[in-house]
């Protein structure tokens, strides 16, 4: 499953030099793995009944193309990988026309909310992601 998220960068977003900083790459990132998880129809609940929560664990960032005020972006997010205990995204900023702003790669850990340590994912929770993996989203530049 790939998911697409629109945004328009703001003024509130871009630095001395007029395009975004390099750090609202992150949090466009984190809007769209938001965006994945709501397009996926998995709830907090899901997460929480399991007694889990994912946290960001690594993120590699590869930034292109520079965007600007103005510009009208779309964040794709893929499950690309899952693990024994993580999840692993692959997330690119498209600016118009489908040209690369930014490439990243995160990973998610599986946090248990009691013993506050990474946690296995569990079984039915695993099967119904496995069935959301973008492998081919993964091999791409």
């Amino acid at each position: 499953m790939l998911s697409r998220l629109q945004h328009t960068v703001r003024s509130t977003e871009v630095d001395f030099l007029g395009h975004v900083n390099n750090a609202k790459y992150q949090e466009y990132l984190e809007w769209g793995r938001f965006g994945w998880i709501r397009d996926a129809a998995l709830t907090r609940d899901r997460f929480a009944h399991a007694r889990i929560a994912p946290v960001v664990v690594h993120v590699s960032l590869d930034y292109k193309r520079e965007a600007v005020l103005d510009d009208v972006l779309t964040i794709e997010t893929a499950l690309v990988k899952i693990g024994n205990r993580s999840l692993h995204f692959r997330q690119r900023v498209l600016r118009e026309g489908g040209e690369v702003a930014c490439d990243g790669k995160v990973v998610l850990a599986l946090f248990n909310l009691e013993t506050r340590q990474s946690s296995a994912l569990p079984d039915e929770l695993r099967a119904e992601l496995e069935r959301l993996i973008a492998p081919r989203y993964g091999e791409q530049g």
